[in-house]
């Protein structure tokens, strides 16, 4: 495995939670005891009862690793009970995406979200990955507040994944899921009684930007939820962190279509023909738009330019070529300089930045600092020069 990308092992048990509530042999049973014994306590770590668990232990490694990998590959995970494997080194390196990929981004517009968790069953039930770091404070007698929101949804290429298909690759021994989507955003979360006074509905600033800064310390939080505001959340990366995953269990067997194409001509095999050529249309398609925003950027116009990227990218969400992912070079670079033109200027440098750095290796970050400041000369706030 990967030394780079740590994997999130998050074991835990019923017993192991109420240990210090639990009385030793010959002792009387206390209320830890007895919460095993609850249906809620024997479910607490039953995978099939928490598909889509946030992933609030993760700090900022762990999502960037994420993140990278879900470039260009499906992510497999071991799920079992409350803890979750990630396993970094199952895919193939050869065929990247081979195993599926990523479709573009999703974006929302939804509003600001919130749990609140006042003993462990409710720990259990809402944040099961989260029992082994707060489970302690829940034992104690806090209760926690979480705010959440969520910028978009990337899911995968492949509604299902067969067993068949990772068993030439020694690193899956052991998946028994596959992420079959995620949701990006933010979130934080902290116990009440450390809780400052909410401004406009928060307790830790969202939607406030840089202009108010909360008093609320939380005790853990992915990305910044006072850079959420609105449609302008898609494109600050404080607010595109990974937050939850929705998974599906690795189907047994092997892959019905995957000898569609051998086939003589029947029903599979021509399906599987059509996939093929809509998936030609698409890419054709999708080069229409690049171009098009091509157009629009040098005429001036921002908006127009990244509907045209966004219709781009909703077509084509291979990796190399997706505007919003730093890595696909062109794309990036076009993008950051319509969200300069739309007046979205820190956003837009940015993305230039990271795709300019990642591009040019050899260049040093004050040299992609003068260069970036040279484009937001130019294309900030509309004002572009002809």
């Amino acid at each position: 495995m990967s030394p780079r990308f740590r994997p999130i092992s998050l074991a835990i048990s019923v017993a192991s939670l109420f240990t210090a509530a639990c009385g030793g042999p010959g002792e009387p049973a206390t209320a830890g005891d007895l919460m095993g014994k609850t249906f809620a306590g024997q479910n607490s770590c039953n995978t099939k009862n928490h598909d889509r668990p946030f992933i609030i232990t993760w700090d900022a490694t762990d999502q960037s690793s994420f993140q990278s990998h879900a470039q260009s590959d499906v992510v497999f995970v071991k799920y079992a009970g409350c803890e979750l494997t990630v396993l970094d080194a199952c895919r193939d390196d050869s065929v990247r995406g081979s195993l599926g990929a990523y479709k573009q981004v999703d974006w929302t517009s939804g509003g600001l979200e919130s749990i609140d968790i006042h003993d462990a069953s409710e720990l259990y039930a809402k944040l099961p990955l989260g029992a082994l770091s707060l489970g302690g404070k829940v034992e104690s007698g806090e209760a926690l507040h979480m705010e959440y929101y969520v910028s978009g949804t990337r899911t995968a290429t492949r509604d299902r994944v067969f067993r068949g298909d990772l068993a030439k690759i020694p690193a899956c021994e052991g998946a028994t899921h596959f992420v079959y989507a995620y949701n990006l955003g933010a979130f934080a979360i902290a116990t009440k009684s450390s809780l400052a006074a909410a401004v406009d509905g928060s307790y830790f600033g969202f939607g406030a930007g840089g202009a108010k800064q909360s008093s609320t310390k939380a005790d853990k939080k992915g990305g910044d939820l006072a850079s959420c505001k609105g449609g302008s959340a898609t494109e600050v990366e404080r607010c595109k962190v990974p937050i939850r995953l929705a998974l599906r269990t690795i189907s047994e067997g092997t892959n019905p279509d995957a000898g569609a194409g051998k086939a003589p001509e029947t029903d599979a095999s021509l399906n599987a023909a059509g996939k093929l050529r809509a998936e030609s249309d698409a890419a054709r398609d999708a080069k229409e738009h690049l171009a098009a925003a091509q157009k629009k950027m040098n005429a001036k116009d921002g908006k127009g330019c990244l509907a045209e990227l966004d219709e781009h990218d909703r077509l084509d969400p291979s990796p190399g070529e997706v505007s919003t992912s730093h890595q696909a070079f062109f794309p990036a670079t076009m993008r950051a300089q319509c969200l300069m033109l739309a007046g979205q200027c820190d956003p837009g440098k940015a993305l230039f930045r990271k795709a300019y750095a990642a591009q040019y290796a050899d260049v040093s970050p004050a040299q992609v600092d003068t260069i970036t400041d040279g484009y937001g000369k130019l294309y900030c706030a509309g004002q572009a020069k002809p």
